[in-house]
């Protein structure tokens, strides 16, 4: 490939790069061409790293030494591929720290709250209380079987029914 080749498609390639980070940092999802047959193991963002790191390598090789063109095009896949394993890793990496923000009403059970809304007895309305599950405060639904359970009573979670927490009241001691 001659300097005319990388040079264009290093421009082409680095304006689409910074489009999709502007993108990206105003919120839209722009990896939406990820191939799941694939896993994370392509996406168009690492595609768009790959050519980008990949052809400026090419022409600043071609533009500053004296190597075999044959030289310079392995050189510039072997940078690209490592600019597209890096961006593979560190996508994976982000991923992770994603949240669902779905919360699994199962991992309350066990938990301790605090009534927020006072929990009418024999489960015949639900009332609310606020608890931490998942590593969040959240205000959720909860009956009690028992009698009515008051605001800023501490209460335990023993199970769940239609959607709501079973609470009976909590006694530190």
């Amino acid at each position: 490939m001659g300097v005319e080749t990388y040079w264009l498609l290093a421009v082409i390639s680095s304006v689409i790069l910074v489009i999709l980070v502007v993108l990206s940092l105003i919120g839209v999802d722009v990896d939406e061409l990820d191939i799941d047959a694939f896993g994370d193991a392509f996406s168009f963002n690492s595609l768009v790293a790959f050519v980008c790191v990949g052809s400026w390598t090419g022409y600043l090789a071609n533009q500053s030494t004296s190597m075999a063109q044959w030289t310079v095009l392995a050189l510039s896949v072997f940078v690209g591929l490592l600019a597209y394993v890096g961006s593979i890793f560190l996508l994976r990496k982000l991923k992770g720290w994603e949240s669902q923000g779905n919360i699994q009403l199962s991992n309350a059970i066990g938990k301790v709250g605090t009534v927020y809304l006072e929990i009418p007895g024999n489960k015949s309305d639900p009332g609310q209380i606020q608890i931490t599950i998942q590593g969040r405060l959240k205000t959720l639904y909860a009956i009690t079987p028992g009698e009515k359970i008051k605001t800023g009573t501490t209460v335990i979670v023993f199970d769940i029914e239609e959607n709501r927490l079973v609470v009976e009241p909590y006694d530190e001691s």
